[in-house]
């Protein structure tokens, strides 16, 4: 029996943490073979978090999109263009059966717009979701109807791809990839806590397509409030555009916090599972998803995870203005350990690159056509 070819896109450091138990299990499935795909903002210096896909992938095939020094939304729009035409000649080149991408990021777009308009069948994990972002909520509902098959991470997501006509053999409800292996990631050891300055608040701010000023306004805010309630560990944002405001913000406030570049998905978990680690500040979804399975009070900030479900660990933050942060802290001060526990979230018990691989190997692709309909 030949193997079915599946090819794994991964193009941020945020998604990988995602895909990485996802390709685990695509690894060990009988029937599958594997193909990582990796670059996008993975190649972008200081982070260059390619290293760390290259590392579980030797044999990975890489693909440029953003120019260093080309920013903005326009710079993402070119970026998009570039990567849809070096991941259409990938893939003819390695002719999977089916392209798996995750999220709404303009690297799985690429990817799905090459995929499936060259006849490729698309698997989008945590497709259904809502979240501002900066075009995230555009991006993944086309995302999903570019899609052959779908793997939301919650029930809610699932209803809301059905309720956009796709069909419903088509959606196998997946829970989220970013609870697999938690359970197996132990609390970061004293001295590596102590290497970092011992961090009460962990800050992580992306930015949400503003002007780099009112990114900088924001974080500088933030950045403040933490600092005036505890030690503080910054790390820097993702690459979309205003990135130079927050980096800015932080690189003003450099001998007030711990500044990282990047901390590795293992590393940041154990880092979120010391005892001393009051809050997870900023706007990133490890807040709203991998917090919630933690038991991590969040101080979620601004509107870029608007519309995410979420748990009772989450104190949201409408904007960064002082009086509403003193607010946030204020509230989040209460112990997450006199919350119910465990924490009610909808994302899921882990197992979910396991149930996607499964499908994978197993599914009829007659039932996941090429050609798509709407169901109504």
């Amino acid at each position: 029996m030949s193997l079915r070819r599946i090819a794994v896109v991964t193009g941020t450091r945020a998604e990988w943490g995602l895909l990485r138990p996802v390709c685990e299990a695509i690894r060990t499935e009988h029937g599958l073979t594997l193909q990582v795909v990796a670059g996008g903002a993975h190649l972008l210096a200081p982070a260059r978090t390619i290293d760390e896909v290259r590392a579980f992938a030797p044999g990975l095939v890489e693909f440029a999109m953003q120019v260093p020094g080309d920013t903005g939304r326009m710079a993402d729009a070119r970026a998009l263009g570039r990567g849809t035409a070096a991941l259409a000649d990938i893939f003819a080149a390695i002719a999977p059966e089916i392209v798996v991408v995750l999220g709404d990021r303009i690297e799985a777009f690429a990817a799905a717009s090459a995929a499936a308009v060259g006849g490729i069948r698309v698997a989008h994990i945590h497709g259904g979701d809502r979240a501002e972002g900066v075009a995230d909520e555009s991006m993944r509902h086309a995302i999903t109807k570019l899609a052959h098959l779908h793997f939301p991470a919650s029930a809610a997501s699932a209803q809301r791809i059905l309720a956009m006509g796709e069909q419903p053999q088509t959606v196998h409800l997946a829970g989220s990839p970013s609870i697999d292996g938690l359970e197996t990631i132990a609390p970061l050891d004293d001295a590596a806590y102590a290497e970092l300055d011992a961090p009460e608040y962990v800050v992580l701010m992306h930015p949400c397509g503003r002007s780099d000023a009112v990114e900088h306004a924001d974080a500088a805010a933030m950045l403040d409030a933490a600092r005036a309630h505890g030690r503080v560990l910054a790390l820097m944002p993702n690459s979309d555009p205003g990135r130079a405001g927050i980096a800015r913000a932080i690189a003003e406030r450099c001998t007030q916090v711990r500044v990282a570049e990047h901390l590795p998905r293992a590393r940041f978990v154990a880092l979120l599972k010391r005892p001393e680690i009051r809050a997870l500040v900023g706007n990133s979804s490890a807040g709203i998803i991998e917090a919630a399975a933690l038991g991590v009070r969040v101080i979620d900030v601004g509107g870029r995870q608007r519309g995410r479900e979420r748990a009772a660990n989450v104190v949201h933050c409408a904007d960064a203005e002082p009086h509403a942060l003193s607010d946030a802290f204020a509230a989040a001060a209460r112990p997450v350990a006199l919350l119910d526990r465990p924490l009610r979230h909808p994302y899921g018990s882990g197992g979910a690159g396991f149930r996607i691989a499964r499908v994978l190997a197993q599914c009829d692709l007659a039932q996941h056509p090429l050609q798509k309909l709407n169901s109504y």
